[in-house]
């Protein structure tokens, strides 16, 4: 009776360890490198006058200054693993009001994608998680991306 107790203590926390591990949050500057390329769209969503519209904004000439700014606010934000982000095909719904699509580059291959919404939902490298920030991370760039124009 004493060895199966330890045993099923053992594992239970061994089992509390890897759900910890799990749900650990993860940086988003492991997506990109300094020797990279970064490409991004910011779409805004909404109403305007009894009409429906998109808004997009093509970042594809990013300064190096921009870029450096980008790079900071990466290794600030962090992300999580939900309970479908194992089976999760990266789709997500209920986007908010804006997304945000970074694409990383090496040389000419695409290395890493991230897929903001404004409302925390987001698909990294094609999985869904979720971002605390997510709305702020978006203004954010939004900001550093209109210091040049």
């Amino acid at each position: 009776m004493k060895k199966k107790t330890i045993y099923l203590v053992v594992i239970v926390m061994i089992l509390l360890i890897c759900i910890i591990a799990f749900f650990k949050p993860l940086s988003l500057s492991n997506i990109a490198r300094e020797n990279n390329q970064i490409k991004m769209v910011l779409n805004e969503f909404g109403v305007r006058n009894g009409e429906a519209y998109i808004d997009s904004t093509d970042y594809q000439a990013i300064t190096t200054e921009q870029k450096s700014a980008i790079l900071a606010l990466l290794e600030k934000y962090t992300y999580r693993r939900t309970f479908g982000t194992l089976f999760s095909d990266g789709s997500i719904s209920g986007l908010g009001d804006k997304t945000l699509s970074i694409y990383v580059y090496a040389d000419v291959s695409l290395v890493g994608s991230i897929f903001m919404s404004s409302s925390g939902k987001i698909a990294v490298n094609e999985k869904s998680y979720r971002m605390k920030n997510a709305e702020q991370f978006i203004e954010q760039i939004i900001e550093i991306m209109g210091q040049a124009n």
